[in-house]
């Protein structure tokens, strides 16, 4: 079979969510090449005869982006015949062992890797976005790290928009017993799914396909939420009772520019910011009930 290439060229603050748009059409994960303001994102999709459904879909949707409030700049979508090219093996050179924070390695799937004193987490993405190199997830990486002590775990987390399962995963590896990963994508359910088993760590997660809270109850140690503000705006109404007066809400996914927006959000439901984690031009904020 043939292939296209899809090149997005874009500004840095709306990479998360053109990768989002790119795997939910159908892209087995993404390229991503990042040079100071501008990043270029790379996807593969098979040259049928839906191909052109397909870019167009794509197109509007990048396109819409800018009514999300998202610093798009200027819009370069690029398309690339390939033939004969193993669109699989050319993504899999590109993700490599990744070291974030002190603790951890994500490390691809299909290697074989061994690091004394660091938790490696094996991930092979699918068709969800999160393999640990974009800023906010590794934001979030950082302060479970910091926040979750091995002697002394907290029971239960509840991981919102899991991707790909990566920190669902990293808070089990920590000591975390009873965590629920939630998203409303069916290719993010089939990979987070995928990547718990190959990290052994089935008996501790729960994952299920659901739009954020929509039908949870109960109380949670921990909940993380790695989405865009917009996204982040949405779920906060139904946050604070799902928490307790000793719970860590850890969200990311905000570009700098948004800061205040969400932190004045947060003040609305009573929720106080006492952690605060920059990565570039992105924001990861830890929050706890006032």
């Amino acid at each position: 079979m043939n292939w296209k290439e899809v090149i997005v060229e874009i500004n840095n603050q709306a990479v998360e969510a053109v990768s989002s748009i790119m795997n939910e059409l159908g892209s087995n994960g993404v390229l991503l090449n990042e040079q100071d303001k501008r990043s270029r994102i790379s996807a593969y999709y098979p040259d049928d005869n839906k191909f052109f459904q397909l870019i167009t879909e794509l197109k509007e949707r990048v396109n819409a982006l800018a009514g999300f409030d998202l610093d798009t700049g200027n819009i370069l979508i690029e398309v690339k015949d390939l033939e004969n090219e193993d669109w699989a093996s050319s993504w899999q050179e590109h993700f490599k062992p990744l070291k974030i924070g002190r603790k951890f390695l994500v490390c691809p799937a299909w290697e074989t890797i061994e690091e004394p004193g660091r938790i490696i987490i094996r991930i092979d993405p699918g068709m969800a976005f999160g393999v640990g190199s974009h800023e906010s997830t590794r934001l979030c990486l950082e302060f479970l790290e910091e926040y979750i002590d091995p002697d002394d775990s907290p029971e239960t987390m509840l991981d919102i928009g899991t991707g790909t399962g990566i920190l669902a995963i990293a808070a089990a590896l920590l000591g975390v017993d009873k965590i629920s990963a939630i998203d409303i994508d069916p290719y993010a359910v089939e990979a987070s799914k995928n990547n718990i088993r190959l990290n052994s760590v089935e008996d501790k997660i729960k994952v299920i396909k659901g739009d954020m809270t929509k039908d949870l109850s109960g109380k949670f140690s921990i909940i993380t939420a790695n989405l865009l503000p917009d996204l982040i705006i949405k779920l906060l109404p139904a946050v604070p009772s799902l928490m307790s007066d000793h719970t860590y809400f850890i969200i990311s996914g905000i570009i700098i520019d948004k800061r205040d927006i969400i932190i004045n959000k947060l003040k609305d439901f009573n929720l106080k910011p006492i952690d605060e984690k920059i990565l570039n031009d992105w924001v990861g904020l830890l929050a706890v009930r006032e």
